[in-house]
């Protein structure tokens, strides 16, 4: 172990923080980066006895400063996943940092320090800063010395033999499966390339005379894409709406894509993305296919006609229907700019789907939805209390689960399962 003297500097530690936010296994989570971003920046700051958990539900989660959180385990389960995504991190791409940030289990308070690589051993080691002085060590006799050598020989022959025995032992003993691993077992166990099939929208456009009279009116903008349009409605009419078809994706919907995307390259599985309307019904049956999102992913729509949690529009708001009880969830609070206080989601793991094979579905009413599908499905900690609360033979049947979410601050909180059914 080769001992590192000294604290790492603010500078430091913002560099190891700019590593972390944007490596892969950060990049998908906004609310991991918040989170950790802002106890980081606190603690550097001095403001560490500030970083209580109500502080950080209302600044890093949106909650408001009055309400009740007695019940509400938002932050801890954030810290959590923070912690999770730190280990992975430094597993993987940060694996050589010589800095490190942790965040302690039972506090918000992140604690930096410095990280070395054992030379003889290629292991990593924290380091540590002795409150002792060092002093002169007195000289050791050279026979002393050459026996001390063969023992220390002796003793790592048989540390390397014992860790080498325990491996062997690990790798062929019987291990337990969990919940995720069954729920993505179908697809990992395949032959079949995964096929991410995304939901295209139409996308319209202001035509190029809107584009002249917004110019006229309000001054050439550098970026017109870039600016809304402010003309009075009569000056406008239907032509000055152009449909872009196939050119667009939902950010939700690339959010998940990426999300399983890296899933399956983390299990050396190969997989393609698609839109929708370019898929055939052969593509679905050749592949292991993941339908993403929902109203404009006509797989989607088709394969979930059938079945008893269907989508609808409903008093032009988009719902999910129980076709047996006639329950209906819907985003009554849904704005004509997108915006909605809620989302529901639908995932369905369907090993018996009309394709006669494997099949996995994840989308929301709304953008949030489908973004929260991804997160969930790919996610242990989020999936596994999901599954536990099914019948013990869901693995072998198909399933759909109806969530709820909160949207706070623009993104999808922590899911609840509403509604479920197995056949």
């Amino acid at each position: 172990m080769r001992v590192l003297p000294g604290v790492p500097d603010a500078h430091e530690v913002r560099r190891e923080l700019d590593l972390i936010l944007g490596s892969v296994v950060f990049r998908g989570s906004k609310r991991c980066q918040d989170f950790l971003r802002y106890v980081a920046t606190k603690s550097l700051d001095g403001a560490a006895d500030t970083l209580k958990e109500r502080t950080l539900a209302v600044e890093v989660f949106g909650r408001h400063a009055d309400s009740d959180l007695s019940d509400d385990s938002i932050v801890r389960v954030g810290a959590r996943e923070v912690r999770k995504r730190l280990a992975q991190y430094y597993v993987g791409e940060g694996a050589h940092d010589q800095v490190r940030i942790d965040l302690p289990a039972g506090s918000y308070v992140p604690a930096f320090h410095y990280w070395a690589e054992d030379a003889s051993e290629g292991t990593s080691v924290a380091a540590v800063v002795p409150n002792v002085q060092v002093t002169d060590l007195p000289s050791i006799p050279h026979a002393n010395t050459v026996q001390r050598g063969h023992r220390g020989w002796l003793w790592a022959s048989g540390a390397v033999l014992l860790v080498a025995i325990l491996v062997l032992a690990w790798q062929f003993s019987p291990r337990a499966v969990s919940a995720f691993d069954t729920f993505w077992a179908p697809v990992f166990q395949s032959r079949k390339p995964v096929l991410l099939v995304m939901a295209h929208p139409i996308v319209y456009h202001p035509s190029s005379r809107a584009e002249m009279l917004d110019a006229e009116r309000n001054g050439i903008a550098p970026l017109p894409l870039e600016r809304p349009i402010h003309l009075p409605p009569n000056m406008l009419d239907g032509s000055d709406m152009v449909p872009i078809v196939d050119q667009y994706v939902g950010l939700g919907d690339a959010m998940a894509a990426l999300r399983f995307g890296t899933l399956a390259a983390q299990h050396s599985h190969p997989a393609g993305l698609r839109l929708a309307n370019r898929v055939e019904f052969n593509d679905l049956r050749d592949s292991a296919p993941i339908l993403i999102g929902a109203f404009t992913n006509r797989w989607t729509v088709e394969i979930t006609k059938e079945m008893r949690y269907r989508f609808l529009f409903r008093n032009q708001k988009p719902c999910f229907i129980d076709s047996k009880s006639g329950k209906v969830w819907e985003l009554a609070s849904k704005t004509d700019n997108g915006h909605s206080a809620e989302d529901y989601v639908l995932i369905c793991r369907l090993p018996h789907s009309k394709t006669g094979g494997f099949m996995l579905i994840g989308a929301g009413l709304n953008v949030y939805g489908t973004e929260e599908a991804g997160r969930i499905m790919t996610d242990h900690e989020s999936l596994r209390p999901i599954l536990a609360k099914l019948p013990p033979d869901w693995a072998s049947k198909n399933l759909e689960l109806i969530l709820h979410v909160e949207v706070v601050g623009d993104a999808p909180a922590m899911p609840e399962l509403v509604a479920a059914t197995a056949w």
